[in-house]
């Protein structure tokens, strides 16, 4: 290990998890899920299916294995998700013309309105979560983040 990471790793003596920069990774998360949940529980809705809804409402008509790798989410996992989604009619599937094998997803109209609400529902949560940051500090953010991500990603 390189000594200058060591303060943030919890393998040195004088460890403390306000160091561990994962630690807080994993704790904002689950505190965003939270209060997140919290909100869509009038919809009946969790983060699970938001999670799907949105994906669909960046990229329509991608496959379930598109939604899976979108979500970070097994594919069984997704696959139950989806069809409880569409079980709700929030959203519809159809094989893919080219390859019957791909199964494709869609927002239903009801999925639309609802992806609305969630975004709604959720930008009270943003505005809470960014409460006294900037946006610059925002950006800084988001691109440290992705750095590590593609680091984990390799």
């Amino acid at each position: 290990m390189t000594k200058k990471y060591s303060k943030f790793l919890p393998c040195v003596e004088d460890f403390s998890l306000d160091n561990f920069p994962f630690y807080w990774v994993t704790q904002v998360h689950a505190q965003h899920v939270q209060n997140v949940d919290h909100a869509l529980k009038k919809y009946g809705l969790d983060n699970s299916r938001r999670r799907i809804l949105l994906a669909l409402k960046a990229k329509s008509h991608a496959s379930v294995s598109d939604l899976s790798e979108m979500i970070i989410s097994k594919m069984s996992t997704t696959t139950k998700i989806v069809y409880r989604l569409k079980d709700e009619g929030l959203v519809d599937t159809y094989s893919c013309e080219d390859d019957a094998r791909i199964t494709r997803v869609l927002l239903t109209e009801k999925g639309q309105q609802m992806t609305q609400k969630i975004n709604d529902l959720t930008n009270v949560v943003l505005e809470q979560s960014f409460d006294g940051l900037t946006p610059l500090q925002i950006e800084k953010m988001i691109e440290s983040l992705k750095h590590i991500f593609k680091n984990l990603a390799r």
